[in-house]
């Protein structure tokens, strides 16, 4: 069996149901049609505000109905802790997220395009998209987490706010005007339940009364929405609408006084809850202190109107309907009596520009004018004066603590969205294999690179021999514009062109050259040959090149050293190909 238990909180003008099992139908339907509406998370029903009828449908539930335990900043703390479970749940998904994508692209730099026409586009693509669906879900969650926080902070702030004397005040006024209103219905109710109630009334005065109280006295038949009122019924045969019954004077005089009677109860109940939250209300105000908020404020004091002489005949003001500018009257001179026969609607008075004094106005001749009255008192000329400063406004609020620096994990995740927006890139370089990180530092190695050496990278690529350098001055040549446009990011001093096509009075002389030359068409034999021209006395150049006939006997022979690399040293870049390392040195 079912056990109910209804609760009402004046906090938040809301009833509550608590059941002890699963509602049947009919019940749940019932609740539901009330307005009331599942809360899964506190396993209770709630409606938005007290009603009548949802009050007699929770006392024929359950017996009656108890005062809620919890305040509004305890449920609003509770329901702070539940969106603090949904945030971090979503951190952790963007955790997670992260982690796929950081698994994905450990050896990929977001950023990195992909090579159109290289063994690795098909494989590159797939995983580009990956990494962008992964980023995408990362920083989503991590928004949703931020959102899921700010909540929680909110859901306190919010009931702290309407706990504030000054808002609790304006919330007993909005009462109070709620409470007039209805008793104003009630009051009316009751007049026109008077009307209605006189003995002996005749038809044409029946007539005469629904023009003024009208009320619904029969319903519309079946399929039709809505009740015939008291105007209807009483129409003639040939006026009545043809669906609209006839009654008599005796039956609608009943059918209003029901109508009036069962509207004043409800009203009536209506008035007993305003004065029950009025009474709380106040109660908590005075324990606050602060019953003087509900005092009525002080009227404004006006300031003198004078009667005066205007100099040069003409008074000039702030204009009121456009700030910051200023309008002339010219003065008329009127006696009282001219003055009093104006409409009220076409005068009145205005402010001084010192806001120290007030003049009268008229509309005269379809122009605004001020008025001298003539058989009047006469006030001195005012001196002008400073004007007052207004009073300053102080409006209660329950302050926002103040913004905390962003955390670590707060700006990776703004690092990520950043780089989403750059998407991957798309490029045609179908010679291009990066050099492996291991002999990238082998050959950094063998160039005994120094500190504050001058390097060049004539085929610097995607840039993997670049980021195993010291730190040095870097000079990086690329053909691909969109491949140069990437290295920018990490070397300043980046061109875009054939190296083939430069010399030294292009670029200068380095000290140390590094090199991954392309090797198709025995290429890398023509950069590696033209890269000579570019060293400095005493520099080093070290070289990738294919390990084939024609590069041994074009470059082995200038080499001070020649490394024959094992099979395979590119198979993580795709490709098969023997390849040789080499060393030339210029002479001092």
């Amino acid at each position: 069996m079912t056990t109910y238990t209804a609760t009402y909180s004046p906090d938040d003008n809301k009833l509550r149901l608590y059941a002890s099992s699963r509602l049947d139908a009919e019940t749940y339907a019932r609740v539901k049609a009330n307005g009331f509406k599942w809360a899964p998370k506190q396993d209770l029903f709630v409606a938005p505000m007290w009603t009548p009828a949802r009050e007699d449908l929770l006392i024929e539930l359950c017996g009656d109905i108890g005062d809620e335990d919890t305040s509004l900043v305890d449920r609003a703390e509770e329901r702070a802790e539940r969106f603090e479970v949904y945030s971090d749940k979503r951190a952790n998904d963007a955790d997670r997220a992260r982690a796929a994508v950081d698994a994905i692209a450990e050896h990929i730099p977001f950023g990195q395009p992909i090579l159109v026409g290289h063994h690795s586009e098909r494989h590159a693509r797939k995983d580009a998209e990956r990494i962008e669906n992964g980023m995408r879900k990362a920083v989503k969650m991590w928004k949703t987490s931020q959102y899921w926080t700010g909540r929680a902070a909110g859901a306190i702030r919010h009931a702290k706010y309407k706990e504030l004397p000054a808002v609790r005040a304006r919330r007993i006024k909005t009462i109070e005007a709620d409470k007039r209103r209805v008793e104003r219905a009630i009051a009316e109710s009751a007049a026109k339940l008077k009307l209605w109630s006189v003995e002996g009334l005749t038809l044409e005065q029946a007539r005469k009364i629904a023009n003024y109280a009208n009320p619904g006295v029969c319903k519309q038949s079946e399929g039709r929405f809505g009740y015939w009122n008291a105007y209807d019924v009483l129409q003639p045969d040939g006026e009545r609408y043809s669906a609209c019954p006839s009654m008599t004077v005796e039956q609608v005089q009943e059918a209003a006084k029901r109508a009036y009677s069962a509207g004043t109860e409800g009203r009536q109940r209506w008035v007993e809850h305003y004065e029950n939250r009025l009474a709380y209300e106040r109660a908590m105000l005075e324990e606050a202190g602060a019953s003087d908020l509900l005092k009525p404020k002080p009227r404004r004091e006006l300031v003198p109107l004078l009667n005066y002489r205007a100099p040069g005949g003409t008074i000039t003001t702030e204009n009121m309907y456009d700030r910051g500018r200023t309008i002339t009257y010219q003065q008329v001179e009127m006696t009282k009596a001219e003055y009093a026969r104006i409409n009220v609607d076409y005068k009145g008075a205005r402010h001084s520009q010192d806001k120290q004094h007030r003049f009268r106005t008229a509309m005269v001749k379809h122009s605004l004018v001020c008025v001298f009255l003539t058989d009047s008192k006469e006030h001195p000329l005012p001196e002008p004066q400073t004007p007052k400063p207004a009073a300053e406004f102080v409006r209660e609020f329950v302050a926002r603590p103040p913004r905390p620096e962003p955390t670590e994990r707060e700006q990776d995740f703004a690092a990520l969205e950043q780089s989403l927006k750059s998407g991957v890139q798309v490029v045609v370089a179908p010679q291009l294999f990066p050099t492996p990180d291991s002999l990238a530092a082998r050959m950094v190695e063998l160039a005994e690179i120094e500190p504050g050496q001058s390097v060049l990278e004539p085929s610097a690529g995607t840039g993997a021999l670049l980021n195993a350098l010291p730190q040095c001055k870097v000079t990086a040549v690329e053909i691909n514009p969109r491949l140069a446009d990437t290295l920018r990011n990490t070397v300043d001093d980046t061109h875009c062109a054939d190296f083939l096509e430069r010399n030294p009075k292009h670029l200068g002389t380095f000290d140390r050259i590094v090199m991954n030359p392309p090797f198709g068409n025995a290429a890398d034999i023509a950069h590696i040959e033209h890269a000579r021209k570019f060293l400095a006395p005493g520099g080093r150049l070290v070289a990738l090149c294919a390990n084939g006939p024609r590069q041994r006997a074009r470059l082995q022979p200038i080499a001070a050293e020649w490394h024959d690399l094992p099979a395979g040293s590119f198979a993580a870049a795709g490709t098969g190909v023997n390849v040789a390392m080499l060393l030339i040195e210029a002479s001092p």
